[in-house]
Order: structure tokens, then C-alpha cells, then sequence
């Protein structure tokens, strides 16, 4: 057991009266609240490693616990916001990469960059690492998703074969113009975008709708939102620290209902559809 739920820690509520025991029977309720389909793989989109800028952090080991306590099997894990002295995320990246090593077939490595500082050479050293994909956060790292650092990152990405995360929720400008243009310069790109494009959701639905590629992850993301997006466009995430897998499976489990998603299309969210992303074909 996780000990946390709806981002608490358990010790912390208990010391404000609030009986532990129902925390956990809370929880895997919410763990239950989302009807899996028999023999599905799920798989987490969303997750940081490490001690971001703010404060929140999680170790590979405590993201695996989390994982088993929620009956998940893997998670795409990249670093939290930590540049490192050369703002490049060198070290932050090889955590990750070894976190990886460490927990084979349980994490999936992403790396992080900023577009604007070596991006090409760190994406290199952790693909040649093992990495999976990439992640950005036009927001923490202060760029613009249609500058041309951030059209180069992902086009090397794309050259890569790797999907790019893109943070798109609290924070974020006016994003439906900015990711159109990105990706009319780089169509074939594999794009995530986070929190179901909360920042400006109908924006980027309108703009997504014209690209195959691009998906929405789930992470504390507006119910609204995740009910109004084709489910082949959604895929689990749960933005682990921030968020918690309780509340991530809770969410889907509403959208679900609210939608109405059929086995085949919950199989996808809960982690076919990234893994056909990642060029897995689907297995889960």
C-alpha cells in the first residue's frame, strides 16, 4: 500500500485524525473504481523521478511500490525539474536511465531537455542509454512550443522514433496556435499531450483532430475534457508525485462511465494505446 491518497501522505493525515485504515479502504476503492477488462497491461504515461524545483519528489523505488499497490505494470518515468549545473538534465537523465535498469520492465525512460541548451547531443547520450521518448515543459524551461529550438527537439525526436510529452495543462498559454504550428512543421511527430490539454483544451482538440499521432494523457485532467476526446486519442497517466494513481484510476474510471467506453477502447487508455505509441503495437 501506497500510503497516500489524493496526493496526502498518510502519516500526515492520520496525525490530523483521519483514521488510516479508511485512507486505505478510500484507496482501493478508487483502485477498483475503473472496471478493467480481463488480462489488461496498464501502464502509467506520466510519472517524474527525483526532487523537482518545488519540492515534490518520488525515488524509483517508491514509484514501484506505487505501482504494485495499484496493481499497474509499468510507467513511463522521466526526471523532475532538474536542470543540473549545465542546464542540460545530463545527470537528472542517467538517474533515470538507471532507475530503469534497476526496475527492468516496470519503468520505461524517457529523457527531458531544454530545447535551448545542448538538446540534440543529451537526447543522443540517452537514446544511446536505452531512453524511450522524450518529455518538455514549455513552461518550467521557458520556450515556446513553436520556436525553432523546440521544432529541432522534436524532429530529432521523430528521427529517433520517439514520442514527445509535452506538459499542456495549468500554466500554459494559449496553446492550440502554438502546437499547430509546431507540428505543421513536423507532421509525423509522436505528440502526448498532458493533463488532456487542460490549458486550452478545445483549442487543442480542434488541432490534434488533424494529426493521427497525437494523443492526451490523463493526468489530472478535467473530466469534461477526457469524455469529449475519441478514446483511441486518450491514454492513462497519472503525473506521480503530483498526482496519485488512486485519483488517475478513479478519473478514468468515470470517463468511462460518463463516455462510455467499450472494453476494446478502456483496454487502449488503460495502455494499448501507448504502447503502440512507443512502437510496442499495443500490448496490453
Amino acid at each position: 500500500m501506497s500510503g497516500r491518497l489524493l496526493g496526502q501522505d498518510a502519516a500526515v493525515l492520520g496525525a490530523a485524525g483521519v483514521e488510516v485504515g479508511t485512507l486505505r479502504d478510500i484507496e482501493q476503492w478508487a483502485f477498483r473504481s475503473v472496471s478493467r477488462p480481463a488480462g489488461a497491461r496498464v501502464v502509467d504515461a506520466h510519472c517524474h523521478l527525483g526532487v523537482d524545483r518545488d519540492g515534490h519528489a518520488l525515488s524509483a523505488d517508491d514509484l514501484v511500490a506505487d505501482l504494485d499497490a495499484a496493481g499497474i505494470a509499468a510507467a513511463v518515468a522521466f526526471p523532475a525539474d532538474e536542470p543540473g549545473p549545465g542546464g542540460d538534465f545530463s545527470q537528472a537523465n542517467q538517474r533515470v536511465l538507471d532507475a530503469a535498469a534497476a526496475h527492468a520492465d516496470r519503468i520505461i525512460p524517457f529523457c527531458r531537455v531544454d530545447p535551448a541548451v545542448g538538446a540534440e547531443r543529451a537526447m543522443d547520450r540517452a537514446h544511446a542509454g536505452g531512453a524511450r521518448g522524450l518529455k518538455l515543459h514549455p513552461v518550467a524551461q521557458r520556450f515556446a512550443p513553436e520556436s525553432d529550438a523546440c521544432v529541432h527537439a522534436v524532429r530529432h525526436a521523430a528521427d529517433l522514433g520517439w514520442p514527445v510529452l509535452f506538459h499542456a495543462g495549468f500554466g500554459a498559454r494559449p496553446l492550440g496556435p502554438a502546437f499547430a504550428a509546431l507540428l505543421e512543421q513536423v507532421p509525423t511527430a509522436r505528440v502526448i499531450l498532458a493533463h488532456g490539454g487542460r490549458g486550452d483544451h478545445r483549442s487543442l482538440a480542434a488541432v490534434a483532430a488533424r494529426y493521427p499521432h497525437v494523443v492526451f494523457d490523463t493526468s489530472i485532467a478535467a473530466l469534461p475534457d477526457l469524455a469529449t476526446i475519441p478514446p483511441e486519442r486518450v491514454v492513462f497517466g497519472s503525473d506521480r508525485p503530483y498526482g496519485d494513481h488512486a485519483q488517475a484510476l478513479h478519473l478514468v474510471g468515470a470517463a468511462a462511465r460518463v463516455a462510455g467506453w467499450d472494453e476494446v477502447a478502456l483496454r487502449g487508455v488503460l495502455g494499448g494505446n501507448l504502447m503502440r505509441l512507443l512502437g510496442d503495437g499495443g500490448a496490453a
